[in-house]
């Protein structure tokens, strides 16, 4: 199919059909799903340049998971694919200037938070299942320059139950638009390239990386399927967000309510998340949370307000490595009464927060496995069901998170699930009784 570029000339691009429905689909998201070497970035850099091609003056931002990745396989395919001549490529500022004036910009998408601020025509997600999820829905909100049709698009081989899944294929929804696309459906591969693939990988692994599948790979999956998917027609939007969408609010505390909080503190300028999970200690319905990549100041302030403002939520801060810091700034703030303490069987504790070692980790997600296979639980925020579809079992039977994904939702909740057990709440004074009764 012709596409024009300067000057006044004509390429011919070669796309297989699948290729071709993707790049031409008008719905306001789509997406690529498919095995290694079936064409996925080579797609989403096609549909950049005609959507450039038919809007002058547009801008575009491009990611991909890592700066490695984007610069070892997306650029390289931007510079395959785009006619000599047409663009100039800035290292420096990491951004294109096609010769109609579009310009992308790309980025990383390590820190959702570094895509915040530019009003975009369209955006394209590189690798997307290895994205956390946030940056997908930061990216939606940044679709507001004036007088271009809003895209977004995103190419990925699957990585589980993961937020690709939820947002394209557990559904149909209007305005958004899939294909799933085996690595043998590119008729532009090598002969031999799928059946030497084949000779190496295992079933479940070639149904993923060849077939483009959903699937759980390298092991099985930890917590029930069916349950989670259950979970998936529950959760929601926040009803409000702070601190520019760290913190969410799906339910406002209520008078006398009581709430229990857990707290996985893992911050660091690359890796795990910060996440704090609030939930009512009666119905276990998640009210709150917050998550993020958040100085340790900046944790122990939001988390104390958060804890504060739900009825002095009682709560188990995970004091493993730097998470240490952030729990000893939160009882430095005044909470030291309403925190479980790890000697908690002393008559005077004097070491806060949660142990996450080798005794304690087996237990609380084995306990947290049985909830959800009860359906004791009731989370709200998708990306904790979309961290527990791809939370497993390896080959030796060791549970964590699938390779590419994160567990701080996860661990947050199994350490809110134990502090139903720890928390203690008092009753109103009864008249006629001498004590008050503790839960």
């Amino acid at each position: 199919m012709p596409v024009a570029v300067p000057p006044k000339s004509k390429i011919n691009i070669q796309a297989f059909p699948k290729q071709w429905e993707f790049i031409l689909s008008e719905s306001t998201y789509s997406a690529f799903i498919g095995g290694v070497g079936s064409g996925k970035t080579e797609g989403g850099v096609i549909k950049a340049m005609e959507y450039m091609n038919r809007y002058p003056n547009s801008l575009g931002m491009v990611t991909a998971p890592t700066y490695r990745m984007l610069s070892d396989s997306t650029l390289r395919t931007f510079f395959n694919v785009l006619p000599p001549g047409s663009f100039r490529y800035n290292k420096r500022d990491e951004t294109l200037r096609y010769y109609n004036g579009s310009e992308i910009l790309f980025r990383s998408t390590d820190d959702p938070d570094t895509l915040r601020g530019p009003n975009l025509a369209w955006f394209y997600m590189d690798e997307a299942a290895m994205s956390p999820h946030e940056s997908f829905r930061i990216l939606q909100g940044r679709l507001r320059q004036q007088g271009y049709p809003h895209k977004g698009w995103l190419t990925t081989t699957p990585k589980g139950f993961n937020w690709v899944y939820i947002e394209f294929a557990k559904e149909i929804r209007p305005d958004y638009w899939s294909a799933i696309v085996s690595s043998r459906d590119n008729p532009f591969l090598p002969p031999e390239f799928v059946k030497n693939l084949e000779e190496s990988y295992p079933d479940d692994f070639a149904l993923q990386e060849i077939e483009g599948q959903f699937i759980i790979v390298g092991g099985t999956s930890f917590f029930m399927v069916d349950r989670l998917k259950d979970f998936l027609n529950d959760c929601e939007e926040p009803r409000e967000t702070r601190l520019g969408g760290a913190v969410k609010i799906w339910k406002p505390a209520v008078v006398a309510g009581k709430y229990i909080a857990g707290g996985d503190l893992a911050w660091g300028e690359t890796g795990a998340y910060d996440c704090l999970t609030i939930w009512d200690w009666q119905t276990m319905e998640q009210v709150a949370e917050i998550h993020g990549r958040i100085p340790e100041d900046e944790m122990a302030l939001e988390s104390f307000k958060l804890m504060k403002e739900y009825n002095d939520a009682y709560v188990g801060l995970e004091r493993n490595g730097e998470g240490i810091n952030v729990v000893n700034k939160v009882e430095e703030l005044g909470y030291k009464n309403r925190m479980f303490f790890k000697d908690w069987a002393s008559s005077n504790p004097i070491s806060p927060g949660w142990q996450t070692d080798s005794k304690t980790r087996p237990i609380m997600l084995g306990e947290l496995e049985q909830a959800v296979r009860n359906l004791a639980l009731r989370p709200r925020c998708s990306a904790l069901v979309n961290e527990m579809l791809t939370f497993i079992r390896d080959e030796k039977g060791r549970p964590g998170s699938q390779s590419g994904a994160y567990d701080d939702h996860v661990m947050s909740t199994a350490i809110a699930w134990q502090m139903r057990s720890f928390a203690k709440f008092h009753d109103p004074y009864v008249p006629g009784t001498q004590t008050l009764r503790m839960f």
